[in-house]
């Protein structure tokens, strides 16, 4: 039960971190071809990396999730 509800946190935290990113780089006014990049607007700050630990560790949570789900009661 303790890795369901870790794992979920994790999953939120991560979750709610990409969202954040995500609208934080549509609050600029750049566009690429007259549309908003909102990824191309990150590569120009340098947070691509940023955005890949957090889908990590968002990946990382639910697999926790998942697996302290199935695993067997001692």
């Amino acid at each position: 039960m303790k890795k369901v509800i870790l794992g979920s946190i994790m999953f939120l935290a991560g979750l709610l971190s990409v969202a954040v990113l995500l609208t934080g780089t549509m609050a600029n006014d750049w566009t690429v071809n007259g549309q908003l990049s909102s990824f191309w607007c990150m590569s120009q700050y340098g947070l691509m990396p940023t955005f890949y630990i957090f889908v990590g560790i968002a990946i990382l949570g639910i697999c926790v999730a998942i697996w302290g789900v199935f695993e067997k009661e001692k």
